[in-house]
């Protein structure tokens, strides 16, 4: 009986789990929606499109389908497309990889810059060579292993963390270029993933924090991965994956021995023309009777600026890559005095924010501070004006044009007339010239001339007057 009771209160828990009618509604009702919302690949949109773009009116003889740009949210209408071999599908507002289960033959399949979260409806793409997934929100990599002549994977610039996230490339056994820049990689066990994938030749993990928490992080990658043959930014030569192996048995001391053998081949390699153009200048020489001693003295003396070259070169090499070491050392300083500094700013700020003690306020400060107050406050005479004349100062050029008093008069005399026949009260225009400006007052005939008080006071210049009246 208890036994019933509880299986029957389980089937009731699992109930709303189920797909009910009200929840498939739902999903009816969310994609209407979405229908409504972006643009639908509809089979008279693509013959139109391929109308447009010269391809075939007959669906199954085209090989590629630009449908990039369009603005579409689901893949659909495709059917009868069973030719394609190249799909474009960027930039476009597509959730779910859906809908392909025709497209038997697709090699390329381009479907970065888009809203897909999960790699899935991939498995019957049996002949898929590439797939690109950039700018999506992918956080896992998954349902790839069963796709056998996948050979290159982009997934920069998506949502990849942990070494869970990447751990299915392991099971790809023919994928040789994989591109995660830009994701949030920053476990250093993910080297290992890298170097047990067989067919690896291309990696490229520019932008995740596992670059900066991995050390030695080339060389550890070039050890790891034996075919790797391109990191990152530039390419792995034979030389440097032979730098590497010295630098694992004996470290720096057997690299940069290992790097001295293998310039003594490439010296010769490009000594070599040198020498044959020598050969052939001794021989041409000879015919001509010249001196068997001077001709070796201007060999040695080539051979001499040669050898000189070389080890200057030499010598470049072993200072860049000291410099190139330093230079990793001081970026790892730099990084942690920044750290330092801006707790030292935060500091800073929280000190500042509080109020100084009354205890560390000098006196002397205090009568500094009022001396300068009491300096500001002394305030240069100034000319008394009329009561009945309101003073508007005006500053213009030199007046080139006014030669007489009539001519002043028409520029300048309307509205003083105006004013006295309206009886409002007159207003009073300083003219002041350019060139006289800081030399002193300029002379008009409106002007009286100083009285015996203003000439004691203190000359002032024309600006500061002007400044203080306005």
């Amino acid at each position: 009986m208890l036994t019933e009771t509880i299986d029957s209160t389980i089937n009731k828990m699992l109930v709303p789990a189920q797909l009910t009618p009200s929840s498939s509604k739902n999903i009816d009702e969310q994609q209407k929606k979405d229908d409504l919302r972006y643009p639908r690949m509809t089979k008279e949109f693509i013959k139109k499109h391929c109308k447009e773009h010269k391809l075939y009116q007959t669906p199954y003889l085209n090989d590629v389908l630009y449908l990039h740009f369009k603005g579409f949210g689901r893949i659909e209408n495709l059917e009868e497309y069973v030719g394609l071999k190249c799909l474009w599908l960027e930039s476009n507002g597509i959730q779910r990889i859906e809908n392909l289960d025709q497209q038997l033959e697709l090699r390329c399949l381009y479907l970065h810059q888009n809203l897909i979260s999960k790699i899935e409806n991939l498995d019957h793409l049996q002949y898929l060579d590439t797939i690109n997934l950039s700018n999506n929100y992918i956080s896992k990599i998954e349902n790839l292993s069963a796709l056998p002549r996948l050979n290159s994977l982009y997934l920069s610039h998506n949502k990849l963390e942990t070494v869970e996230d990447i751990e299915h490339l392991k099971e790809c056994k023919s994928l040789s270029v994989v591109e995660l820049s830009h994701n949030l990689i920053e476990d250093p066990d993910a080297v290992e993933v890298f170097s047990q994938m067989q067919s690896i030749r291309v990696i490229n993990l520019m932008g995740n924090p596992l670059l900066k928490n991995v050390k030695d992080y080339r060389r550890t990658m070039t050890l790891g991965c034996v075919n790797l043959t391109y990191l990152d930014d530039r390419p792995v030569f034979p030389r440097d994956r032979a730098c590497a192996n010295a630098w694992a048995r004996g470290g720096r001391e057997a690299e940069r021995e290992e790097r001295q053998l293998w310039e003594t081949p490439e010296r010769k390699r490009s000594t070599k023309p040198v020498n044959d153009l020598l050969f052939i200048r001794r021989n041409y020489l000879g015919d001509r009777g010249e001196n068997q001693n001077d001709i070796e003295q201007t060999e040695n003396e080539l051979i001499g600026e040669n050898e000189i070259d070389n080890e200057e070169n030499e010598i470049d090499n072993e200072q860049n890559e000291i410099d190139n070491e330093q230079n990793e050392i001081d970026n790892e300083e730099n990084e942690i005095d920044n750290e330092e500094n801006e707790s030292n700013e935060q500091e800073q700020i929280n000190n500042e924010d509080e109020p100084p003690p009354l205890e560390d306020i000098d006196e002397s400060d205090i009568e500094k501070e009022n001396e300068t107050i009491e300096v500001v406050t002394d305030a240069a005479p100034i000319e008394n004006s009329k009561q009945d004349d309101t003073d508007i100062p005006f500053i213009r050029p030199p007046l080139e044009n006014v030669v007489s008093r009539s001519s002043f008069d028409t520029i300048f005399g309307g509205s003083h007339k105006a004013n006295s026949d309206t009886g409002e009260k007159s207003v009073r225009l300083k003219i002041v010239d350019m060139d006289d400006i800081d030399e002193g007052p300029t002379p008009t005939d409106n002007f009286k001339e100083p009285s015996n008080e203003t000439a004691k006071q203190p000359k002032t210049t024309t600006t500061r007057i002007l400044i203080e009246e306005l």
